[in-house]
């Protein structure tokens, strides 16, 4: 039964892709002929979001894609006013493959607010100390003293210390050349 799937009529015709939009966290916040406004919280990062966008553009039936990053949406304008189960199937299925490969085009967030925070630490240590410490200093002297004091007793794990130890300063005297 090859029955169209109107805008209009979307609430009833929904209830194949429930499943689909629930695991998905898709929610249908508007729907009519021509046009479709989806939300998801997986849409809130900007790069995921440009990402989707650009490349649903590029899907045939589809005339314009919009939205709002800021609270995860995506606004669709169609070429047309209904569709098949098929054609609505192919649409859900090629926007969900979308966010999936933009969660591996998307930089890594979280390095970047280790990286932010291990900032914020080096600054509050260089104001506290009138810049004579930061985080890689206490780090390399807290490893050195462990690999110390750790030596005769269990030297692979002193080792192990003294090897961070030697990282650090290695990476810090490198910097400094630069």
């Amino acid at each position: 039964m090859n029955k169209l799937l109107s805008f209009g009529l979307m609430t009833v015709g929904m209830s194949g892709y429930k499943k689909l939009m629930r695991t998905q966290n898709i929610k249908v916040v508007y729907a009519n002929s021509y046009r479709l406004r989806l939300q998801s919280n997986r849409w809130k990062n900007k790069n995921i979001h440009a990402y989707v966008k650009q490349r649903m553009a590029e899907f045939p039936e589809i005339e314009t894609v919009a939205g709002s990053a800021e609270i995860g949406t995506l606004l669709f304008n169609f070429k047309k006013a209904s569709f098949t189960q098929q054609e609505f199937d192919d649409f859900l299925n090629e926007l969900v493959k979308m966010t999936d490969e933009a969660y591996q085009e998307a930089p890594v967030t979280a390095l970047n607010r280790l990286y932010d925070g291990k900032q914020k630490v080096d600054h509050l240590l260089k104001r506290a100390s009138l810049g004579l410490i930061d985080s890689d200093t206490l780090i390399f002297s807290y490893s050195l003293v462990k690999g110390i004091r750790a030596w005769s007793s269990h030297p692979q794990a002193a080792l192990s210390f003294l090897w961070w130890s030697y990282s650090i300063l290695d990476r810090v005297n490198r910097k400094r050349e630069k």
